[in-house]
């Protein structure tokens, strides 16, 4: 790990094919010939599709400001930046960034070059640093996070599998924490009835399910009691 990985396709460009040199017919004595050559000729062209692109490569300790701190259970050589391409909720192929365990970085090229090529919208991918670590001011603005040192909420002394660098939260407000009538954040009660055509849900069996499921992750959405709809670990917790 610490290299970049990359994956691109590209596009397909139809060019015109050049023209051959024809000679100018003869005449005939007894016919008149019109000939009529037109002024301009179209080409025909295709613009290429965005291709999806992922680096992986190493962050620093200044990259994970106040994402990490000492007594963290993971050590900053451990973790890894991802630099991926993804939807936008206007169909845009924008960057995003991501922070995982190394062991666990080539699964999440996997997963979202699967997502980008279902077209599945990611409504914001910054690092928890963009929000100076606070978790509910990322979920609040719908932004897709990884990596953040952090102890489960209401659960003081008991490390997230977050800060483990092992779970992503995908699209929160849509995708939001659910137990009983308490709902997290509280911005995505809307989404607490789910809707599969709002942009970005996620519902059992579709692509993203579907793709963390493939690398062996487990869905919050799946849980019994509570239901976390945007969390997706390697461990199912």
């Amino acid at each position: 790990f610490g290299c970049a990985d990359d994956d691109e396709q590209g596009g397909r460009v139809i060019d015109a094919a050049a023209a051959a040199e024809i000679p100018e017919p003869t005449p005939s004595t007894t016919v008149p010939v019109t000939t009529t050559v037109p002024t301009t000729v179209p080409a025909t062209t295709s613009v290429p599709l965005p291709a999806f692109h992922a680096v992986v490569r190493d962050v620093s300790e200044s990259e994970l400001a106040s994402s990490w701190r000492a007594g963290c259970p993971v050590a900053v050589e451990d973790l890894r930046r991802l630099d991926l391409v993804h939807w936008d909720d206007e169909g845009n192929a924008v960057n995003g960034v991501l922070v995982v365990h190394a062991a666990h970085a080539d699964d999440m090229v996997t997963v979202f070059a699967a997502l980008f090529d279902a077209g599945f919208p990611i409504h914001s991918m910054r690092p928890i640093t963009d929000f100076d670590g606070d978790d509910d001011a990322s979920m609040r603005a719908n932004n897709t996070s990884a990596f953040n040192c952090r102890e489960i909420a209401g659960r003081p002394g008991v490390w997230s599998q977050h800060a483990h660098g092992g779970a992503v939260d995908i699209n929160p407000l849509v995708n939001p924490w659910v137990r009983g009538s308490r709902v997290d954040p509280p911005e995505g009660a809307s989404s607490v009835e789910r809707d599969p055509t709002v942009d970005g849900l996620i519902v059992p069996g579709d692509a993203v399910t579907s793709a963390f499921a493939d690398i062996g992750w487990g869905w919050g959405g799946d849980w019994a009691s509570t239901k976390d709809y945007q969390h997706f670990s390697h461990d199912g917790r």
